[in-house]
C-alpha cells in the first residue's frame, strides 16, 4: 500500500487547517524551497503532493521545480504570480486564492490520481521514455511499439546500472538465453530503424547494458 504526504509550502495557518479537517494522509509543513529539497534526496513517502504558497516563500527556482516529479499545486492572491509559473511550463496545477477547503480535498485527490496514471505508467530511460500503458518507446516525436516482454528487458537493464550477463537477464525476464537473444535482436533493429541509434542496448565485458544518458 503507497504512502502519501501533503506537504505544505509556505503556510503554517493552512498546513493547521488540513491538521483539524482529519484526512487520510500524512502531513508535514515546510517553510522554504530549499526544506522541499532536502526531504527529496531521500524521501520517506512513496507520493508526496506539495501544496506552495507562492506569496509567502523565497522567489521559486523554475529548473529546481521541474525536477520535482510528484505532484505540484501552486496558490496565490496574485494571478500574476501563477502566470509567470504557467508561462515556464512548470507542470502543476495553479489557483487563485481565496479557495475553499473542499474544493482543495478534490483537487488533492485528482492530483494523486494524475500522477498514478501518469509518472507510475511512464518511465524515462536515458533520453528516451517508456510508456507502460501503450506499450510504446518514445524518443522527441518519433515513437515505436513495443512487445511486453520487449518493455520488461528495458525494465530489467535499466536496474542494473553495471549491466548484467545474458544468462542474468533472461533470468530476470523469465525466458530462455536463445528467446533473450531473439527478443534482443528485434528490439535493437526496431531502435537503430526508428531512431538511428545502435548504443541503447551494448555489450561491455560480457555484460548488457543500457545507455543511460
Amino acid at each position: 500500500m503507497q504512502n502519501y504526504s501533503i506537504v505544505t509550502v509556505g503556510s503554517p495557518v493552512f498546513f493547521q487547517c488540513l491538521k483539524e479537517q482529519k484526512i487520510e494522509y500524512n502531513l508535514q509543513n515546510l517553510s522554504s524551497f530549499k526544506q522541499v529539497k532536502e526531504i527529496l534526496k531521500s524521501p520517506l513517502i512513496d507520493i508526496y503532493i506539495f501544496l506552495f504558497f507562492v506569496d509567502n516563500i523565497e522567489r521559486l527556482n523554475v529548473k529546481e521545480l521541474k525536477k520535482i516529479r510528484y505532484p505540484k499545486i501552486f496558490f496565490s492572491k496574485s494571478n500574476d504570480q501563477l502566470k509567470l509559473l504557467k508561462k515556464n511550463n512548470v507542470m502543476s496545477n495553479f489557483f487563485q486564492l481565496p479557495i475553499n477547503y473542499p474544493d482543495m480535498e478534490k483537487i488533492i485527490k485528482l492530483s494523486i490520481m494524475k500522477y498514478k496514471f501518469l509518472f507510475q505508467s511512464q518511465i524515462k530511460i536515458g533520453s528516451y521514455v517508456i510508456d507502460k500503458n501503450a506499450k510504446l518507446l518514445i524518443k522527441s516525436n518519433k515513437n515505436i511499439k513495443l512487445t511486453e516482454k520487449e518493455i520488461e528487458i528495458l525494465l530489467y537493464l535499466s536496474s542494473k546500472e553495471d549491466g548484467s550477463s545474458k544468462k542474468e537477464v533472461s533470468q530476470g525476464v523469465n525466458i530462455d538465453a536463445h528467446t533473450y537473444e531473439t527478443h534482443l535482436y528485434r528490439l535493437r533493429q526496431k531502435i537503430h530503424k526508428k531512431f538511428n541509434d545502435k548504443h541503447l542496448i551494448y555489450l561491455e565485458n560480457s555484460k548488457y547494458c543500457l545507455k543511460n544518458e
